[in-house]
């Protein structure tokens, strides 16, 4: 185990709660791995503490670290890389999407997932590399594995939200069509979730494709998207 792991592992051991399993998880964090119970705002305070104590690591071992995280037995450790991830901007210029990819097989369920592909890369960084990212998407949501096929969806909810390039907002529905005669709500949500983000730029567009797809699409990415449509809210 690399020495900065085997320190972020001590810290998640030493922020663990004392809750009845019923408080502790949930659908959203059933992935099967261990489950130390430490908050997110814990996970962030720690993670900014390891980055000022180890301000000017090298790329190579901010990524050794991230790759024992991982690979790591806990749920708590896989959240707390994107989280380390999403904090450090010149780590990130360091990873390609095929060390995206062999991260992602050790990913399991909701919050793994997202952990990952929500927020810890930028649409502005998305964008920047876009025909890698279009590749590595595509790929992704053809994919045997269902958390593959969401991460292809929700890697998409920053770059549509964020940036008013019609670019990510194509590929967006490209897969959406490609995906949306699934139901298990890994997907349907993820669906929703993406519809919704397009709001702010591509609300227009996102109105008509709900009209003409809205009985292959699933039920509940119609119901949020059009309640997000007409009152602003989820």
């Amino acid at each position: 185990m690399h020495t900065h792991h085997k320190v972020l592992l001590a810290g998640l051991e030493k922020r663990q709660r004392q809750r009845v399993h019923s408080q502790a998880n949930d659908s959203y964090l059933s992935s099967g791995h261990r489950y130390y119970d430490v908050s997110i705002p814990s996970l962030r305070t720690l993670a900014k503490a390891w980055l000022e104590e180890n301000k000017g690591v090298p790329d190579a071992e901010f990524l050794a670290m991230l790759d024992g995280l991982y690979r790591g037995k806990s749920y708590e450790e896989k959240v707390l890389a994107g989280i380390l991830l999403s904090y450090h901007r010149a780590g990130r210029r360091a990873i390609g999407t095929k060390q995206l990819e062999a991260w992602l097989d050790g990913l399991v369920g909701w919050a793994e997932i997202d952990s990952l592909c929500q927020s810890a890369f930028t649409a502005d960084e998305i964008v920047a590399n876009w025909r890698e990212w279009k590749r590595f998407i595509r790929t992704l949501s053809r994919d045997q594995n269902i958390n593959k096929r969401r991460a292809a969806l929700v890697f998409l909810t920053a770059p549509v939200r964020n940036s008013d390039d019609e670019r990510p907002a194509a590929l967006a529905f490209e897969i959406i069509d490609h995906l949306k005669a699934e139901r298990d709500k890994m997907i349907t949500k993820a669906v929703s979730w993406l519809l919704r983000s397009m709001l702010p730029h591509h609300q227009r567009t996102v109105s008509a494709y709900l009209r003409e797809n809205r009985h292959s699409l699933p039920a509940i990415a119609v119901r949020e998207t059009t309640r997000k449509i007409a009152t602003g809210r989820k």
